[in-house]
């Protein structure tokens, strides 16, 4: 038994459009899987110039921590993964030596620039 399948022009078109839009929908989301830099948003612009401001004055274990926190608070909102996972570390590396909280610092002011933030 043989099975016709009648296929007109505006069906062709409606598939063709639904593919296209099923690239763009694809295209779209992977534009920043954490791999690159990513890009700044308003959450991260703040994270990065709270950080910034803070991270001179910031030498007493309550002072990292509180500016850790300051900037956690801003980043946690923002889209770009390198700048919020970078933030998380400067919260980890906080309590540990001044070696270990300049490294995670540096990391985080690394991931800003990347991303286009420039102060």
């Amino acid at each position: 038994m043989a099975l016709k399948v009648k296929v007109n022009k505006r069906a062709i078109t409606v598939l063709a459009i639904a593919g296209l839009v099923i690239i763009a929908l694809v295209v779209s989301r992977g534009g920043d899987g954490g791999d690159g830099p990513g890009t700044m948003d308003a959450a991260a612009t703040q994270g990065c110039d709270d950080f910034n401001a803070g991270y001179p004055k910031a030498g007493s274990e309550s002072s990292r921590l509180a500016l850790a926190d300051r900037v956690s608070a801003s980043t946690m909102k923002t889209g770009n993964d390198a700048i919020r996972n970078a933030a998380a570390q400067v919260g980890d590396a906080a309590n540990e030596t001044s070696a270990e909280w300049k490294a995670a610092g540096d990391a985080l002011l690394a991931a800003c620039r990347d991303a286009g933030w420039a102060r």
